[in-house]
């Protein structure tokens, strides 16, 4: 059966991974939606100290050995890809929106693959759209996700508490809780 894949973006992927585990190829919803990572998160994270040292959980055998679910990718999608992946470096560069490879990875593939894109960086949004790639927030996700009950409410709000107790939401978070769930984020 085939799944209708989402790629997330390492911000997407941090928020979630710890609190709904497995989180990656679990296909959820009437329409088998699947989670997936690009296999540049993975050096991302092997990079990143500053990754590593704030989301220790990420270097933990279980979430390694789920990492592994990235997209497969056909040889000459990758071709395309890498096409696409430099138009897309050279508009955010022209735009001046710094973002990283990992990134443009990301919307490079949902581009070519025409999936959707979880993302809450702006930048990245800004660059998705001018693409036109469907994109979602990380919370519109989480309303997905609970509308073919793979998430509860309660789980949402777990997740959204810890989010506000680390610090790690993005602008117009509360608002976009509200219009959503229909109640102030707890």
């Amino acid at each position: 059966m085939s799944h209708k894949e989402i790629i997330l973006d390492t911000n997407a992927y941090l928020r979630l991974a710890k609190s709904i585990h497995p989180l990656l190829g679990k296909p959820f919803g009437s329409e088998n939606y699947a989670l997936y990572i690009h296999k540049e998160l993975q050096y991302e994270l092997d990079r990143s100290q500053r990754l590593q040292t704030s989301f220790y959980w990420v270097e933990q055998e279980e979430y390694k050995k789920e990492r592994k679910k990235i997209l497969f990718i056909q040889k000459n999608k990758s071709l395309e890809i890498e096409n696409v992946y430099d138009y897309i470096w050279e508009f955010q560069k022209d735009n001046n929106l710094k973002l990283s490879r990992e990134d443009i990875y990301c919307i490079s593939t949902a581009y070519v693959l025409n999936i959707t894109l979880v993302t809450d960086d702006n930048n990245m949004v800004l660059t998705a759209k001018a693409f036109k790639v469907t994109v979602l927030y990380t919370l519109e996700l989480l309303n997905l996700m609970k509308e073919c009950c793979f998430v509860n409410q309660e789980k949402i709000d777990e997740i959204v508490s810890y989010l506000k107790y680390i610090n790690d939401f993005p602008p117009s978070f509360n608002k976009l809780y509200r219009k959503l769930f229909c109640k102030p984020p707890p």
